[in-house]
């Protein structure tokens, strides 16, 4: 008797192909937040996928992700920029890929695809009311990517912002230890894990506790004040293709956009702020939308003709 196996397998499959357009269909009328929760997961599994490591494990990840980590697919962008900065090496294709992500969409990385953001974002249901830190609390950022994370290793010769990130502390430091005390062998795992039990590692867990504590009582902490790869996409916030709009004219006082942002920021009074991490949630208020990239290009054209000077 002819076997249908590959038959049943080419039905399903063609099946599956011609459903796309209807979960695309059914994906796009969910609202902003959904959407973003829904990438968010996606990317965080990505992320710690672990069967890509081997194709993606040298690769810069556009977010902040320990590359210790054991299922971790992806490089981490600042544990890179150390390495070179000890070494004494400029990181031009770590620069670049980082240059190209800022100019396509400044910190909407931040926004969708960081697992530690998507961490955070669900530490912050655990209570509605929240504390306002003061706004230059967001240069910290910046002293962590120009001063622990370059200029302290330059002297030192020690990745510093690595060894204190509890991003690490909770993607391989505390897998680690856990999977040592169990006595379980995980991808990657040092010989003596135990070793790593020290001050160190009771320093990284203070500093840890203290981050998911703050994100309890302040939306994204660690993203606003620490983080310094949001340094770095931050500075491309004024000139990244993804640029949010606002109508003054359309905006209204009765709708609060401050409460849907997931920094706690309103966007109205400055949509080029470094603190933007475009989760687009906010284009849901009157007079605030997704700005056309093609209208960013033009303009950007038609400047440039006006400093270049003119044949004669």
């Amino acid at each position: 008797m002819r076997s249908t196996e590959p038959f049943n397998l080419t039905y399903l499959l063609i099946d599956k192909i011609a459903a796309i357009p209807y979960h695309y269909t059914m994906f796009t009328k969910l609202t902003t937040r959904t959407k973003r929760l829904y990438v968010q997961i996606a990317a965080t599994v990505l992320t710690f996928s672990y069967f890509l490591a081997p194709v993606l494990k040298y690769i810069p990840c556009p977010t902040l992700t320990c590359y210790a980590c054991p299922l971790a697919v992806f490089a981490c962008p600042i544990g890179t920029l150390q390495h070179f900065v000890i070494i004494g090496v400029f990181p031009f294709f770590l620069l670049g890929i980082l240059f190209l992500i800022g100019t396509l969409v400044g910190r909407w990385t931040c926004g969708y695809l960081c697992p530690f953001g998507l961490f955070q974002d669900l530490l912050a249901k655990i209570r509605r009311k929240k504390f306002v830190p003061p706004s230059w609390l967001g240069w910290g950022r910046y002293v962590s990517l120009f001063g622990v994370a370059i200029i302290i290793p330059a002297l030192t010769h020690e990745p510093w912002f690595s060894k204190l990130c509890p991003v690490g502390t909770i993607e391989a430091g505390i897998p680690y230890v856990t999977a040592a005390l169990l006595k379980i062998k995980l991808p990657g795992q040092p010989f003596d894990a135990l070793g790593m039990v020290g001050n160190l590692f009771w320093l990284k867990i203070f500093l840890l506790a203290l981050t998911i504590g703050a994100a309890i009582y302040i939306k994204r902490p660690f993203c606003r004040f620490i983080c310094p790869l949001g340094g770095i996409f931050g500075m491309f916030s004024r000139v990244s293709l993804l640029q949010i709009k606002v109508d003054q004219y359309q905006t209204s006082d009765k709708v609060d956009c401050k409460k849907l942002c997931p920094v706690d920021m309103d966007i109205t009074k400055n949509p080029i702020s470094a603190d933007c991490i475009r989760c687009l949630q906010c284009t849901n208020c009157p007079g605030v939308k997704l700005e056309n990239p093609n209208k960013i290009i033009n303009s950007t054209k038609a400047s440039v003709k006006t400093i270049l000077p003119r044949k004669h």
